[in-house]
């Protein structure tokens, strides 16, 4: 294909794709996303993933919030999988 003619099809004369997906959250969302993972420690990502959607009306998945967290330092939160023990199990668990 001849230059000219990728420049009218896809708007760029690259003939490789792109090296990584669009990002969809903008850097003042990333910040606002660590600041509310940092203010409030039991935030989950699927919460902020909520919070995100209705702010910004696009989706957005909650493995990009575990990501971005883990790069901004912070731990990933996941919901509780399990329950806790009660201290008669932590008893009977000795």
């Amino acid at each position: 294909m001849r230059i000219c003619d990728r420049w009218m099809q896809n708007g760029t004369t690259d003939q490789r794709g792109r090296l990584h997906p669009p990002q969809f959250t903008t850097s003042r969302e990333d910040s606002q996303i660590v600041r509310m993972a940092v203010t409030d420690r039991s935030v989950i990502s699927r919460t902020v993933v909520q919070h995100i959607e209705s702010v910004t009306h696009h989706s957005v998945s909650a493995r990009t919030i575990r990501r971005l967290l883990q790069l901004s330092g912070l731990s990933a939160r996941r919901s509780l999988l399990g329950l806790p023990l009660t201290q008669n199990h932590r008893r009977l668990r000795r």
